[in-house]
């Protein structure tokens, strides 16, 4: 699947992505608000991944904890089709980035074919009050607990790059793939929570 891709870098058969991440203007007349710092990965599109990211999506509202899970298990799948890219000599066709101040990011060279964006935001970070008590802190001392969590926003989009153009990418409230649950959690110190006189 990577060979085309190899190949057309190697003829200078390429092209450049541009892409512009911003909020839609609530007023008409207003400007749009730009995005900072939306990552963005651009990576050759293959049925695998692609597939496995529907099926995190399609399977987050079968219960509360798919849907916490959904954020996660995006990661690590992204993580790994990454190690396979490595793996496989073609760690060179990922491009990764984040949007500049004005929204903008840009990907010079990127070999024509069929690409696939994902792009992420995290948002609103909330701090969660500690639920647990000492009893339950000693007697379940490895258990975690969530102290804060964050709204990531995806978006997930299909490239056909072409060589010699440009393509032109658009990231806004209206064409988001995605919205996940990110919790941050910390685990307990069980010798500082251990009850005095108790092993």
């Amino acid at each position: 699947m990577i060979a085309p891709y190899l190949a057309a870098r190697e003829q200078g058969a390429v092209g450049t992505v541009v892409g512009r991440a911003y909020a839609e203007a609530s007023r008409s007349g207003d400007p749009p608000r730009p995005y900072a710092a939306v990552s963005v990965l651009l990576v050759p599109r293959t049925p695998g991944f692609e597939g496995e990211l529907a099926a995190i999506k399609a399977a987050r509202r079968d219960s509360p904890d798919r849907f916490v899970d959904a954020d996660p298990q995006i990661r690590a799948t992204r993580t790994a089709f990454e190690r396979a890219l490595i793996e496989a000599g073609a760690g060179a066709l990922m491009k990764g980035d984040s949007t500049d101040g004005a929204g903008i990011f840009r990907f010079a060279d990127v070999p024509e074919g069929a690409w696939m964006l994902l792009g992420w935001q995290e948002s609103g970070g909330k701090k969660t009050a500690s639920q647990s008590s000492r009893s339950d802190a000693v007697q379940f001392p490895t258990r975690s607990e969530v102290v804060a969590s964050f709204t990531v926003v995806y978006w997930l989009l299909p490239l056909d790059v072409r060589a010699g153009e440009e393509t032109q990418v658009r990231l806004h409230d209206r064409n988001t793939w995605l919205t996940a649950i990110r919790e941050v959690r910390s685990g307990r110190d069980s010798e500082k929570l251990t009850a005095p006189g108790r092993p």
